[in-house]
C-alpha cells in the first residue's frame, strides 16, 4: 500500500508537470544522410590495435550505429599492412609487434565497407613523447547551482616536462575505477514465505565501476620558450554526486604525444565539447577529420585515425582529507506499516528486510542488497589491491 501511494503521487506529479510545459523544437536541422564515422588510432605500445566503423545519427535522436562487416587494415610508411578483424559489431582489431611500432613511423587506415565504398586516412607521424611527469590534486571550493554555495572537489592537475626532442602536442586521457558497496548484505527476504539466510549473503555488496572520462583534454606548447606546461587541469571529482571517493578511486592517466594534425583535431573537439555553456551561448561547428570516401570525394567522413607514442600511470586514493561524503546511492529504508505483507504484489518479490540494532524491521529496497543496480560489477579488477 506504502510503494502504491507513492507510485500515485509520483505519477500525478509528473502528470501536472507536463500539462505545464510545452516542448520546444530549436530547429536544429539534422543531417539528412548518415556519414561515416572512422575514429582509431596506433599508438607505440605492442599490442591490440582498435578503429572504429559506425554511422553518423541525427541530433534530435543520438545512437551508436556500427558498421559491420567491413575490410579494415592498417599501413605503414615501411611498407608493411595490418589486417584486422571485428570483434564487435563495428569494433576491429589487430595486434602489432612492438617492432611495428617504431616513432617516427607515418601509418595510415582503409576501410572497405560491404556497400564497396572506400574510406582511407591520411598518413599520420608517430611523434616522440616524454614520461608522464606528475599527476596530483588540490582540494578546491567548486560552485554548485545555488548561489553562495561550494562544494568541496578534487581538482587534479598534470605537469608536462617534454624538454628535448619531443612533440609540442598532447592529450590525456583518463579511464577512472573505483570500489563501491550495497549498505547491506542479503539476510532476510520474503517471496510469499519468510527466510533468513544464514550466513548473510555478500555476494553483491561490493562492486566496481571502470569507464572513460569523457572530458577531452588537450594542451599545445608551440608558443611557449620551453616545452614545459605546468598545472594543466584535469577531471575533477567530489564525495557528493558519485560514489567515487566512498572506498578507493584509482585514475590511470594516460599521456599522448600528437602530430600537429591529431592535436588540431582532439582540440576542436575539446572547445566543441568541454566549453558549450548553453544551447545558443557558442554554436557547435563541424570537425574537419583525416579521411576521404575515394568513391564519392564529395561525402564526408568524419572522425579522425592518427598515430601517438603513450606513456601510462595509475593512481590510488582514499580517506581523502578535505572531502565530505554525501553520496545517496539510492538505497531507501521503510518502516514496516499495518498490512505491509498482505499488500505486497508477487511483482515485487523477493522484498529484502532487516532488523536494526533496536530491534525493528526496517524494509529495503534492491539497491540496499545489489551493488550491481548502480552500473558496477562484482568481478575485482586484476590490478585492485
Amino acid at each position: 500500500m506504502m510503494h502504491r501511494s507513492r507510485n500515485f503521487l509520483a505519477f500525478l506529479s509528473m502528470t501536472l508537470l507536463l500539462a505545464c510545459i510545452k516542448p520546444f523544437d530549436p530547429g536544429i536541422n539534422s543531417n539528412v544522410e548518415n556519414k561515416y564515422v572512422v575514429s582509431g588510432r596506433v599508438t607505440n605500445t605492442e599490442g591490440w590495435q582498435v578503429v572504429q566503423v559506425s554511422l553518423s545519427s541525427p541530433i534530435e535522436s543520438p545512437e551508436y550505429i556500427p558498421v559491420g562487416g567491413c575490410q579494415v587494415t592498417i599501413l605503414d610508411d615501411m611498407g608493411n599492412f595490418f589486417a584486422m578483424e571485428e570483434y564487435m559489431p563495428g569494433l576491429y582489431r589487430v595486434w602489432m609487434d612492438q617492432q611495428y611500432l617504431v616513432p617516427g613511423t607515418s601509418y595510415q587506415v582503409k576501410v572497405s565497407t560491404p556497400n564497396g565504398e572506400e574510406l582511407v586516412s591520411g598518413f599520420d607521424r608517430m611523434p616522440i613523447g616524454p614520461p608522464i611527469d606528475s599527476v596530483y590534486y588540490r582540494i578546491e571550493d567548486s560552485p554548485t547551482s545555488n548561489p553562495g554555495v561550494s562544494n568541496r572537489v578534487m581538482q587534479f592537475y598534470v605537469d608536462l616536462n617534454a624538454v628535448g626532442d619531443y612533440s609540442r602536442y598532447y592529450q590525456w586521457e583518463i579511464v577512472e575505477t573505483w570500489e563501491y558497496e550495497a549498505a547491506h548484505p542479503v539476510e532476510y527476504y520474503y517471496d510469499g514465505t519468510f527466510h533468513e539466510v544464514i550466513p548473510p549473503d555478500y555476494t553483491n555488496k561490493v562492486c566496481w565501476i571502470t569507464q572513460l572520462v569523457k572530458n577531452v583534454f588537450t594542451v599545445s606548447t608551440n608558443s611557449l620558450s620551453q616545452n614545459i606546461y605546468n598545472q594543466y587541469p584535469l577531471q575533477t571529482v567530489d564525495g557528493v554526486s558519485s560514489s567515487r571517493l566512498g572506498i578507493m578511486y584509482s585514475p590511470l592517466v594516460r599521456q599522448l604525444a600528437l602530430s600537429e594534425g591529431a592535436y588540431n583535431y582532439w582540440d576542436e573537439l575539446r572547445i566543441n565539447s568541454n566549453e558549450q555553456g548553453g544551447l545558443y551561448e557558442k554554436q557547435p561547428f563541424a570537425v574537419k577529420g583525416n579521411l576521404v570516401n575515394v568513391n564519392n570525394p564529395d561525402k564526408d567522413v568524419l572522425g579522425y585515425f592518427y598515430a601517438a607514442s603513450e606513456t601510462t600511470r595509475r593512481y590510488f586514493y582514499h580517506d581523502v582529507e578535505g572531502i565530505v561524503l554525501g553520496f545517496n546511492r539510492e538505497c531507501y529504508e521503510a518502516e514496516l506499516v499495518p498490512f505491509f505483507w498482505r499488500d505486497v504484489s508477487p511483482r515485487e518479490y523477493p522484498v529484502y528486510y532487516y532488523y536494526n540494532e533496536s530491534g525493528m524491521l526496517r524494509i529495503l529496497n534492491r539497491y540496499c542488497v545489489d551493488c550491481r543496480l548502480q552500473g558496477g560489477t562484482t568481478v575485482k579488477p586484476d590490478f585492485w589491491p
